[in-house]
């Protein structure tokens, strides 16, 4: 069994969300997290420098280390 970290970006620094892999292997399960707490923008506010995928409260999703 293999610990996926997602990292995400907030105002106050990097936070970390753990999980336990289980069935799914590491880029799978974290594919699957992104797809269901994420939501893509191509700009934030007209910049599009503020691309990509944030989570509903406002962090950005960095990626993920297993």
């Amino acid at each position: 069994m293999k610990i996926l970290i997602i990292l995400l970006l907030s105002t106050t620094g990097i936070e970390e969300v753990k999980f336990k892999t289980k069935g799914l292997n590491c880029s799978e399960m974290a594919t699957a997290w992104a797809d269901v707490n994420t939501t893509y923008y191509d700009r934030i506010d007209g910049n599009p420098k503020l691309q990509g995928n944030y989570t509903k409260d406002g962090k950005l999703f960095l990626g993920w280390i297993c």
